[in-house]
């Protein structure tokens, strides 16, 4: 009887899941290409699972209407001694990444970065920072200009660019299509965020971050110089760009000698969303010809 009690143990351990790796910081896993299977990483002290919510009439999100799965997530955030913390993804998700992040120097604190994916071509996400706090957690939706509704996969600024220790986190400016082309067709320039005091901030104008500017603008200085129809998205990205790095004058007349014109006035509505949008003063803008 012992013996195969022993047996029996020893089949039941064998049936457990395994303990979840420890991951290193900083390195997204993503959750909803297979959404049966759930995630689970350990990594800075804080344990991360990712499961499917379950479907629910009427149906929530895509997944239960034409798979009879859900692929929105819920995200569960543990650590020994706080109440675990749970929060369900946008009812949009396609998919859902998370990582695991040191958020602060000198506190030995870790954080949670969710990053909710959508919206095909236009490539949409809602990203959310899930840090500790005095006895538990809380979210810090990251936001452009008040919208929670951002562009590109979020990624974590270099860390040669990072600043006091704290990192930043790094998407696409939207609005670049304002000259109505697709929205493939269109790439921001770089948007740079962080969190302070459990608030998003915009960080793109400070002069740390530069070189992530001037990476981005030669790709989109040939696509403006180009004969491509759509280019006009790329002209707009190629004078922020320059105007984050103090070059707007110069970049001004290659615009205006390459841009595809158009009835609605292109300069001058570039002049206004450049300021609109903080790249440039009124001032600076205004001082830039229109022909």
């Amino acid at each position: 009887m012992r013996l195969a009690a022993c047996f029996l143990s020893a089949l039941l351990l064998g049936a457990a899941p395994p303990p979840a790796a420890t991951e290193p910081l900083g390195v997204f896993q993503t959750w909803g290409i297979h959404p049966k299977t759930s995630l689970s990483l350990v990594a800075g002290g804080l344990k991360v699972e990712v499961a499917s919510t379950p479907c629910k009439l009427p149906a929530q999100n895509e997944g239960c209407s034409f798979e009879g799965l859900s692929n929105q997530a819920t995200v569960t955030v543990t650590q020994p001694g706080i109440a675990p913390f749970q929060m369900i993804s946008d009812r949009q998700a396609s998919f859902v990444r998370v990582a695991v992040i040191h958020l602060a120097p000198g506190t030995g604190r870790s954080a949670v970065v969710v990053d909710n994916q959508w919206g095909g071509s236009a490539g949409l996400t809602a990203v959310t920072v899930i840090e500790q706090e005095a006895g538990g957690f809380r979210a810090v939706p990251l936001e452009q200009h008040g919208s929670r509704e951002l562009t590109g996969k979020v990624s974590l600024l270099p860390r040669e660019l990072v600043k006091d220790g704290r990192p930043g986190f790094v998407l696409e400016a939207r609005g670049f299509n304002f000259s109505g082309e697709c929205n493939a067709c269109t790439r921001g320039t770089p948007l740079v965020l962080a969190v302070r005091d459990g608030h998003s901030i915009d960080i793109s104008s400070d002069p740390a971050v530069r070189p992530l500017f001037a990476h981005d603008l030669p790709a989109h200085r040939r696509v403006c110089v180009s004969a491509v129809h759509d280019r006009n998205g790329h002209c707009a990205a190629f004078v922020a760009d320059a105007s984050r790095l103090g070059q707007a004058v110069s970049a001004w007349r290659v615009m205006l000698a390459h841009y595809r014109h158009e009835p609605a006035g292109y300069p001058a509505a570039l002049r206004s969303f450049l300021v609109a949008e903080g790249y440039l003063t009124p001032a600076a803008a205004s001082a830039l010809p229109l022909a």
